[in-house]
């Protein structure tokens, strides 16, 4: 195994100190140097084939560098794709540290702290509960993203989920859906809660209405919305309900494959739309309609704002556009219902 060069193997043959051969190969030596020492150093540094320890150097002038993203469960390839988004645009100079939970699939006060323990450059809260947010208070550079609206002191990065609302009871009502009903998730985020409450909104203003109290699974798991859809399809029947908007397209993923199961046939019998368009949504059958909240987009937008941030900016507020993607998991209402 080959040893590698130190500093102060390079200043024993440079005949010098090792804080000279620092000042040197950090480019400080001039005026404090002699040229002749510097030559020997150089010198050295070229037979030794010395290369300079850049996180021990950082670490010794207490530069900042690492920036913490902090995210909910990694398995879900919409947090994996707004990370692709933010290291493209990353600044160089600057390394990105993933932090996620240590148990579950969502994070709580102690994964910030850990994060918080580090010497940050900045760091990106991803979609957290509104408990959380309640009690934390930045200690660098943050930019809160899909935190559920602007935060006094936080640059923040949001979904346009109003706009994406009215436009799925758009698409709904004008294939005659009048009672829609609605899949989402336990957990205390605004932004989820958003989903849901703008939708009921949009709907009521186009005469169409939920008639049944919301499905709410306890974790974002395909296995379960598939076997909670099971259990309460029965009762949104009786009630009507011609077309389900889940929270995210992991929930539709279990929702389509009950009603494959069940004979539900999608989308004559059922229409069923998602949240997030995750890759694999188009490849389904039936291909999933569903909303597209700009992942890598969001990244790129978080890569920007944490830039500015450290150049010295004010934190400030976005809101980015979203998209429905209309596909074949819904269509026209049932002609049994029409009406």
């Amino acid at each position: 195994m080959t040893v590698r060069a130190t500093a102060r193997d390079v200043a024993e043959l440079a005949g010098c100190s090792a804080a000279t051969v620092s000042l040197v190969v950090n480019g400080k030596s001039a005026g404090r140097v002699t040229p002749e020492t510097e030559k020997r150093v150089l010198d050295a540094v070229r037979q030794l084939d010395y290369r300079v320890n850049t996180t021990a150097s950082s670490l010794a002038r207490r530069d900042r560098t690492a920036v913490a993203f902090v995210s909910p469960d990694p398995t879900n390839p919409f947090f994996s794709l707004v990370v692709e988004g933010l290291s493209a645009e990353l600044d160089d100079r600057l390394s990105l540290t993933l932090l996620v939970p240590s148990h579950g699939d969502d994070y709580d006060p102690s994964t910030v702290r850990r994060a918080l323990a580090g010497d940050l450059a900045g760091l990106v809260l991803v979609s957290p509960g509104r408990a959380l947010l309640d009690d934390f208070t930045p200690t660098c550079p943050t930019v809160l993203l899909d935190g559920g609206g602007p935060r006094e002191g936080i640059a923040t990065i949001d979904l346009d989920l109003e706009s994406a609302a009215a436009e799925i009871a758009e698409h709904l009502v004008g294939l005659g859906h009048s009672r829609v009903a609605y899949l989402g998730i336990a957990r205390d985020k605004t932004s989820l809660y958003r989903r849901r409450d703008a939708l009921a909104v949009e709907l009521a203003a186009r005469g169409a209405s939920m008639p049944v109290d919301d499905l709410a699974v306890p974790r974002m798991a395909s296995e379960l919305a598939d076997a909670e859809f099971e259990n309460v399809w029965p009762v949104w029947r009786e009630a009507g309900v011609t077309a389900v908007v889940c929270g995210d397209d992991l929930l539709a993923y279990g929702m389509l494959a009950a009603a494959a199961r069940l004979g539900i046939r999608v989308p004559d019998d059922l229409s069923i739309l998602g949240f997030n368009d995750l890759p694999f949504s188009s490849m389904l059958a039936p291909s999933l309609t569903s909303v597209d909240l700009a992942p890598r987009e969001l990244g790129r937008r978080t890569a920007r704002a944490l830039g500015a941030l450290l150049a010295g900016s004010q934190p400030g507020a976005e809101l980015v556009p979203t998209h429905l993607k209309t596909r074949a998991s819904t269509g026209p209402v049932p002609q049994a219902t029409a009406g």
